[in-house]
């Protein structure tokens, strides 16, 4: 029994010294819960979300809940301003933020960095068979719902339709599953996102409404991309919607998470090794998840955050000097 009681009395003593240096790694750490800002309810990102969000609650013991935005400029001024720990964004409106170009008109929002990538975006709408419409060229006039204010389609799909020649009636911003409601009631002509494949309120639509899948035109992708290099061309293969047995040209751009600079590297460098290591808890939650591998972080418009880059140098990513903060 005293055998017993010495050996007792040191595990304590040991547990004793362990924990301070527990708490002392996890210095700053976010442990009580950290926000993950997507978009509104309806869209990809708010459903994407759901993957990191999972990752970190289930893995790293971090409660996670995902907060419904704007989409991806009003998360990048959330998390410049420390009011979300995390944030999905695309390439082209992450970008003008960090050089006060396009939407942030002459404000900068250096203050985020990435963690890592997550899929390609695909812009494209849809349009009920019978309206006749078989072109974005056949938008003139037209009612064009793009989306929530500050979310990446409401940003760009307006310019596209610009350097389309074509002028909408009118443009409506709302969530993705409200403008899909008013397409059908016939109050809008079309609706357009940009979101990973496959949409599913398309899948969902076609399931109740014969719809024609809309992309952008080469043409008119060659003249936008020229003005707008962080997007590129792209195609929806066919088969992705019933609704389209063809491949679809169009415009796309990447998607990454980002976080605020001041975020611990050490909880940043956990984050994103648990990211890789659970690839599967992503993709069974949206399928497009397939893309988050390590190189395609090289896509990034803006800096690293250094507990990233500190992962991605240790499996023996080359990161270059101007993604480094």
């Amino acid at each position: 029994m005293r055998k017993f009681l010495v050996i007792l009395a040191a595990l304590f003593f040991l547990v004793g010294l362990a924990l301070p240096a527990l708490s002392q790694e996890k210095k700053g750490w976010p442990l009580k819960g950290v926000t993950i800002g997507a978009a509104p309810v309806g869209g990809v990102y708010y459903v994407w979300a759901g993957g990191p969000a999972k990752i970190l609650t289930e893995k790293m013991g971090i409660p996670a809940s995902v907060e419904s935005t704007g989409g991806p400029v009003h998360n990048t001024q959330l998390v410049d301003k420390n009011e979300l720990h995390f944030g999905m964004v695309t390439a082209a409106p992450v970008y003008e933020g960090w050089t006060g170009t396009g939407w942030a008109k002459g404000k900068k929002h250096q203050n985020v960095r990435v963690v890592f990538p997550m899929y390609t975006t695909y812009f494209h709408m849809y349009a009920l068979k019978k309206s006749g419409i078989k072109s974005i060229k056949d938008l003139d006039g037209k009612i064009v719902g793009t989306g929530p204010v500050g979310g990446t389609p409401a940003t760009y799909w307006p310019m596209i339709l610009e350097e389309a020649g074509v002028k909408p009636k009118r443009i409506v911003n709302a969530s993705s599953s409200d403008l899909d409601n008013q397409l059908k009631d016939g109050l809008i002509h079309a609706n357009a996102q940009s979101v990973g494949l496959p949409w599913g309120l398309i899948l969902s639509t076609e399931t109740t409404h014969e719809i024609v899948v809309l992309g952008v035109e080469d043409d008119i992708a060659t003249r936008f991309i020229s003005k707008h290099p962080y997007f590129s061309k792209g195609i929806i293969p066919k088969g992705t919607y019933k609704s389209a047995p063809y491949d679809i040209p169009t415009v796309t751009v990447w998607n990454f998470m980002i976080t605020h600079k001041d975020m611990p590297a050490d909880f940043i460098y956990e984050f994103t090794k648990q990211i890789f290591k659970n690839k599967d808890i992503l993709v069974s939650v949206h399928k497009s998840a397939q893309e988050v591998e390590p190189k395609n972080v090289l896509y990034s418009p803006i800096p690293l955050h250094p507990g990233a880059i500190k992962y991605y140098e240790e499996i023996g990513l080359k990161i270059p000097k101007e993604l480094r903060p």
